[in-house]
């Protein structure tokens, strides 16, 4: 038996053609892997108003796969926040082939003779499950799905919402053999005692400080059934109890990748470098980094150098939280000596030295106008 696990793909009215294009490649994807079905842990929809509108759209994309898989979707934080009893809502909802795993406090579901499935919707609060009788385990392997964070296993790092923590002592209890997990936007595989949790990350959603593409899971159980692998997948990373894991990019979901451009003193910009292979599905984020007298000189030609990006990738992002405007800096004989050092060695340098000297530059003229008294 083969399946896709995704999660947080957060198919919105605010980047509709692209979302559903990512979507797309995920159907797709589990047509070419031969999987049997695809587990949703979460945020298959950025917002309920989302749901709504979009969800027509979903099930006209996913009819014509009705034979080739089926779809288990758990609810995530983003369907059902703000919204007063959206769990019981979605039950009765018609997402077509799309199965609605929303049933509190848990849901049990025998795919086969050899993997059940024992699905947590999500919860405002911690999941409390001391009180649960969920039936022992009898097909070979219970799978976990849930939506949430893992206490001790992942760090809830910035950009992450708040959620209710997973039970992890219940994980045991209950005869889990393996976790797909939802909410982590960062793909992650961490084993906590006998049970590996497993995160896709999300579907085409970045959070600051990470950058590379976008993938999914896919779970081989070793039922005798495993399909052929695909040449574009990615090496297995976890794979024991006759389980094995492997990534599949997302093409359309494309890639973030952060660039870092020097700022002169006299407000110019260096050209940005950008891969070769940046591709038309991209999000290019321009750092600036230094310091500028002439600030508007400096957002001109940013908007210039973003207008070119634009041409080539989906979104471009300038970021000024690491620019600083000091007026007069280049005047201050001290400032006008270190340059010009300065700008003898970085002539000469080559390679990771030019970045550090970089970066020297910025704290030398940092150090030089807190001499002169001046407010950075």
């Amino acid at each position: 038996m083969t399946f896709l696990h995704v999660a947080d793909l957060h198919v919105s009215v605010k980047e509709k053609e692209y979302s559903l294009e990512v979507w797309g490649e995920i159907l797709e994807i589990a047509k070419e892997e031969q999987c049997g079905w695809i587990l949703i842990c979460g945020d298959l929809f950025d917002s309920w108003e989302d749901l709504t509108q979009l969800r027509e759209e979903v099930r006209k994309m996913t009819r014509p796969y009705a034979s080739h898989f089926k779809i288990f979707f758990l609810p995530g934080n983003h369907e059902i926040r703000k919204v007063p009893q959206a769990i019981d809502l979605l039950k009765k909802l018609d997402l077509g082939e799309i199965q609605v795993l929303a049933d509190a406090p848990y849901s049990l579901h025998p795919i086969d003779p050899d993997v059940e499935l024992l699905a947590f919707p999500f919860s405002q609060s911690p999941l409390s499950a001391e009180d649960w009788r969920v039936p022992p385990k009898k097909a070979r392997y219970r799978l976990l799905a849930a939506h949430g964070m893992v206490p001790g296993v992942v760090y809830q790092g910035e950009g992450e919402e708040e959620v209710g923590a997973l039970d992890l002592a219940s994980f045991q209890r209950f005869e889990i053999d393996y976790a797909a997990l939802g909410h982590l936007h960062m793909p992650l595989e961490e084993r906590k005692g006998p049970v590996p949790f497993v995160y896709p990350g999300s579907a085409r959603v970045w959070r600051v400080g990470e950058e590379g593409p976008r993938s999914v899971v896919i779970w081989e159980v070793g039922t005798g059934e495993t399909a052929p692998l695909i040449s574009r997948a990615e090496e297995s990373r976890l794979e024991d109890k006759g389980v094995r894991l492997r990534r599949r990019r997302i093409e359309k979901a494309g890639r973030f990748i952060s660039i870092e451009v020097e700022v002169a003193l006299d407000g110019t910009l260096q050209v940005p470098r950008v891969p070769e292979d940046t591709g038309r599905a991209d999000w290019i984020q321009v750092e600036l980094v230094g310091i500028t007298e002439d600030e508007r000189k400096t957002k001109e030609q940013a908007e210039k150098y973003k207008a070119q990006l634009e041409k080539r990738v989906r979104k471009v992002t300038v970021d000024t939280s690491k620019l600083e405007w000091i007026e007069g800096l280049s005047s201050h004989p001290l400032a006008q000596r270190f340059l010009s050092v300065w700008g003898e060695q970085y002539r000469e340098a080559v390679g990771q030295e030019k970045e550090i000297l970089r970066y020297a530059r910025l704290h030398g003229l940092r150090a030089i106008q807190e001499l002169r008294g001046g407010h950075r």
